[in-house]
């Protein structure tokens, strides 16, 4: 028999993600070792049987139909997404944002303490890729929210702040006194939540009053907040445990796990549809997983090293690692 390919499991990634594909008669020894192509760029697999391969996204590919070849022999899969590389050298720690103008927000962030090289601590990233310095002598920037009115604003778990954006290049305090602040979301009335990952998340009213909101185990890493359309907050808080959930919190401040199992769970976000999509490793597999309202939950990204992500207003998905910004050209 000649081989196939049946299925491609996820159907996009980012370089360095693992990728299986599911066929028949993948590996014999008749046809001797099987090369998987992401278009043009060429992968190794990982794993290799009969029924699958596993690969990863190679480095250079670009968009394109996923191929696998033999000696004497070939099998055409399906078109796969591969997340173009718009900015790398930089640290996120946590999601990035889209700004009024159609700009990727990021950070770098660096280790607790530790000064952004050449000081630029937060970048700005044009539609065509590109790292811009925008805002200097931040220490350790962690968390980005867009408040309904479009102003930025960007918190720092090294000194617990947060402070908001009034003019390229220039920030001023706007809460302290919050703890390990790490990821921050507003809400519909303008209340900005920030989690605190030493243990719990505070609520700052638009004119900057401040109240303990909820509490939550402590984090070995950022706390990622995310609001649905339900009006519920969603939370991330990463532990040294390989079994953590998706927190759901009430307006009245009720926690209570939304989605379970999850190992080292970091950004999440909805799309239009209001699907989550969180960065997390699930059943053996890594990169980003989609969780219907139903709690059904499918990789829909492979990724390694993925911090946090967004959708831009067209839907595209914006990936962060822990050096570099993609973009996904699906629309979501």
């Amino acid at each position: 028999m000649s081989p196939r390919i049946v299925r491609v499991h996820p159907l996009a990634g980012v370089e360095g993600g693992r990728v299986t594909i599911l066929g028949e008669d993948l590996l014999t020894l008749e046809s001797g070792s099987p090369a998987p192509y992401f278009d043009k760029a060429s992968s190794r697999p990982l794993i290799a049987a009969p029924d699958r391969i596993v690969c990863p996204v190679p480095e250079g590919a670009v968009s394109g139909f996923l191929r696998v070849a033999w000696s004497e022999a070939a099998a055409d899969g399906p078109y796969f997404e591969v997340a173009a590389k718009l900015a790398d050298e930089l640290h996120p720690v946590a999601n990035p944002v889209v700004d009024r103008e159609g700009y990727i927000v990021t950070t770098f962030s660096g280790s607790r303490g530790q000064a952004a090289p050449n000081g630029v601590s937060v970048f700005r990233i044009p539609n065509e890729g590109g790292a811009e310095a925008y805002i200097s002598n931040l220490m350790n920037p962690t968390g980005l929210a867009v408040s309904p009115d479009g102003t930025l604003f960007v918190s720092c778990r090294n000194d617990g702040t947060v402070r908001r954006v009034v003019r390229h290049g220039e920030t001023e305090l706007f809460s302290d006194g919050l703890g390990i602040a790490t990821g921050i979301a507003f809400d519909q009335a303008g209340t900005l939540f920030v989690g605190d990952r030493s243990g719990g998340i505070f609520a700052v009213e638009p004119r900057g009053s401040t109240r303990r909101f909820a509490r939550l185990p402590a984090s070995v890493a950022a706390y990622h907040l995310a609001f649905g359309s339900d009006g519920d907050l969603y939370v991330t808080a990463p532990t040294l445990s390989n079994d953590d959930p998706i927190f759901r919190v009430t307006p009245a401040g009720k926690v209570r796990p939304f989605f379970e199992h999850l190992a080292r769970p970091q950004g999440l976000t909805f799309d239009r549809d209001g699907n989550l999509f969180v960065v997390a490793i699930y059943g053996g597999e890594r990169g980003i997983f989609r969780i219907t309202a139903g709690g059904e939950a499918a990789l829909a990204v492979a990724g390694e090293n993925l911090v946090g992500l967004t959708f831009d207003g067209r839907g595209r998905m914006i990936i962060a690692s822990t050096g570099a910004i993609f973009r996904l050209g699906w629309e979501g």
